[in-house]
């Protein structure tokens, strides 16, 4: 039987004798993991008249590891460079990025790259990752490589601005398009520089940011490329932090979840979701999880690195409880995470981190975290067939994550700071809001959309989704007409993929579609009175701003008006399908001020298109489902500080229903199958998550 991957990371130090790794690898293995990282993976501390010299360290730690039955993941690049690929005897301030105003990159307190596109540099890369994979390639006990820990990567150097030149000839063709584009008067590529001018067009800042995601993909290429051109068959491992789509606070290392993801075999992330007491929201680290599920072709992802516990000695509010250390795991299994890895099994000690992080404690004594580690060992092992094999249930409902809306909207609120996060802030407020109602969704980008993945789903959200060129919109357009609803707010396609202003508006190209035009826009009076069916209802509560829209076409049905009768919310017939729009900032004004009145509202729409799989009769518990040939896994996770006893309907189960059990707590569990329905009593103490299996006949 596949076990699954679950181990921590063993940051090596130069204090530390082989008998004290080793164990430390015993002490892990005692702990019910079964892999280990290795950072760093070269020791230039080594004595130099070792024969496998640097190399020694590693390859006695493989041999280890080995005879216990552990697999290992040499970490090649972490953020000590002068451990890695440039210790510094090899070091030359050339190598050194670049910053904007000229002057090396050098004065962080954390040091983290190079100039990764300087010649040099590769070379000693290219050298140190072939190096390893000569040094470890024949030990049985090495699984793969981490060949960038933590992506990030700007420079304003020669090498880099040669790259963009390039990248922008590919992108445009001639020159003159360029021009037309970005407003300039160039006449050979080899005239662009680094530009800050942003008043003739935004295209160069967003041109700019669009590379740097690019670049970052490039350098991983190549470098997967050092390590393939001697260990074929491994795999190699890059991480982000987080996700691109939950969190603003790593755009500008750039962070890009699917270019990352398509460039190595296995994609990570570095997890940190307590910086203070209170952490986190709940929903945020299920948003982080779909985010980075949505981004691999396959939907398998590692957490690289997950938070121990608190960050550094001085920052006791970021102390980890044993019962988080549960939630983070199951939280990332139940969306499709494959591997487990903590950050990491011991306390620093030395660096700024000194004495923080750790499963254990200074003396290797279990803390109350590792035990909590243990246990979670103990289920992933009696259970690996359905960890290691089992998926995410798809859902019925998706939402468009599009990177250049993303990176036009930080152009646009350049000169609006406190903005600068309202694309991804409404994404959140819009994600938050199905999270409480339980209903899943997946996120996909507009290649999704114009290839026709989109058709998979039921119902596509779009939310401030600025750019909107011609095809899209004629891709959104046939989504409609083949059944599918769509569901867009605030923005909507203002301009083009050229950042060119949109003259039809709302939805440009698709403006035709949807029988009413933009007027103008309004920061007051933004309450939006609903109707259904002729009758007053309910209301929800507008934010930011407001378009006033002039009705065109009598197909364009009114479902809410503002005060003043200027439609708010307007359903367009398409096909067997409907655009349903939302003229205000409406998931942007839940994340900066949740109201319920919200959530009925998003009631109301489940009940009409179906958004939602299965159902908790406690609205407090939130649910999540794996699912395989011979089965399901139902994820019940319980954030509150009481016990909570409920049902959970289960739907569209079509196969006889054999057993079903709580393999937290080893015990059967008495549900009853209704036709295509199993209801499931769950019970939850406090702070706890409950994994129940569905067996089918057969």
């Amino acid at each position: 039987m596949k076990s699954f991957p679950y181990g921590s990371v063993l940051k090596v130090q130069r204090e530390f004798t082989l008998e004290t790794i080793k164990k430390k690898l015993d002490d892990m293995n005692q702990c019910g993991m079964n892999f280990v990282v290795i950072w760093p993976a070269v020791f230039w501390w080594e004595n130099k008249a070792n024969a496998n010299y640097p190399f020694q360290t590693g390859i006695e730690i493989l041999k280890h590891a080995e005879q216990i039955g552990m697999k290992v993941i040499m970490e090649l690049a972490g953020q000590i460079t002068a451990l890695e690929y440039a210790p510094d005897f090899l070091m030359r301030e050339e190598y050194y990025a670049t910053k904007a105003n000229g002057t090396v990159d050098n004065d962080k307190i954390i040091f983290d790259y190079l100039n990764y596109n300087h010649p040099e540099v590769k070379q000693l890369v290219k050298k140190n990752y072939t190096d390893v994979a000569n040094a470890y390639k024949g030990y049985a006990a090495l699984y793969g490589y981490d060949i960038l820990n933590e992506t990030m990567f700007t420079s304003y150097d020669r090498y880099t601005l040669q790259l963009f030149r390039g990248w922008l000839e590919e992108k445009y063709g001639t020159i003159d398009r360029l021009n037309e584009v970005w407003d300039r008067s160039y006449y050979d590529w080899q005239q662009i520089e680094f530009t800050y001018w942003l008043w003739a067009s935004v295209m160069p800042f967003v041109d700019w940011e669009q590379f740097r995601k690019a670049n970052v993909g490039m350098i991983l290429n190549e470098w997967k490329g050092y390590v393939k051109s001697v260990d074929p068959d491994r795999p190699t491992i890059a991480d982000n932090i987080n996700s691109m789509i939950a969190t603003d606070n790593f755009y500008t290392r750039p962070h890009d979840d699917w270019n990352v993801a398509e460039n190595v075999d296995e994609y990570g992330i570095s997890f940190y979701p307590k910086e203070n007491l209170t952490g986190q929201p709940h929903y945020k680290r299920w948003e982080t999880f779909v985010g980075v599920h949505s981004a691999t072709k396959t939907g398998r992802f590692w957490i690289s690195e997950l938070q121990s516990h608190h960050r550094n000695m001085f920052n006791p509010n970021s102390i980890v409880y044993p019962y988080e250390l549960k939630w983070w795991n199951w939280e990332a299994i139940s969306h499709g995470a494959k591997g487990m890895i903590y950050w990491k099994w011991d306390p620093f000690i030395k660096g700024i981190q000194t004495a923080g992080r750790g499963l254990v404690d200074t003396q290797g004594g279990f803390t109350p975290r590792a035990h909590a580690a243990a246990e979670i060992a103990d289920i992933l092992e009696a259970h690996a067939h359905e960890f290691t094999t089992y998926e995410p249930e798809q859902p019925r409902a998706v939402i468009l994550y599009d990177k250049l809306t993303h990176d036009f909207t930080k152009a646009f609120t350049l000169t609006v700071p406190k903005e600068t996060n309202i694309y991804i802030n409404s994404i959140a407020g819009l994600y938050e809001s199905l999270w409480e109602l339980n209903i899943p969704v997946k996120f996909i980008t507009p290649e999704d959309v114009k290839s026709g993945k989109v058709n998979e789903f039921q119902t596509l959200f779009l939310t401030n989704q600025l750019a909107i060129g011609p095809e899209l919109a004629a891709a959104i357009k046939h989504f409609a007409e083949q059944g599918g609803t769509v569901i867009a707010d605030g923005k909507f396609g203002e301009i083009r993929e050229d950042s060119i202003l949109n003259e039809e508006l709302p939805g440009g190209a698709l403006n035709s579609e949807l029988g009413y035009r933009f007027v103008d826009i309004d920061p007051l009076n933004l309450q939006i009175s609903l109707d259904a069916d002729g009758d007053k209802t309910t209301g929800i509560p507008g934010y930011f701003e407001r378009k006033i829209l002039s009705i065109d076409n009598s197909k364009a049905e009114v479902w809410g008006s503002y005060s003043d009768h200027h439609p708010g919310v307007l359903c367009s017939p398409i096909g067997k399908g409907r655009i349903i729009y939302i003229s205000t900032m409406l998931w942007y004004g839940y994340h900066m001020e949740p109201n319920p009145d919200v959530l009925k509202w998003v009631q109301l729409l489940d009940a009409k298109y179906s958004l939602s799989l299965h159902a908790a009769a406690d609205s407090r518990l939130k649910i999540c489902t794996l699912r395989g040939e011979d089965g399901l896994l139902l994820f019940v996770f319980n954030y509150t500080d009481e016990a909570v006893e409920s049902e959970v309907v289960l739907n569209g189960i079509s196969s006889q229903l054999e057993s079903a059990s709580n393999i937290t707590s080893g015990s059967a569990v008495e549900a009853r199958q209704q036709q295509d329905q199993v209801v499931l009593p769950v019970a939850l103490q406090s702070k706890d998550v409950a994994i129940y299996k569905l067996s089918w006949r057969g």
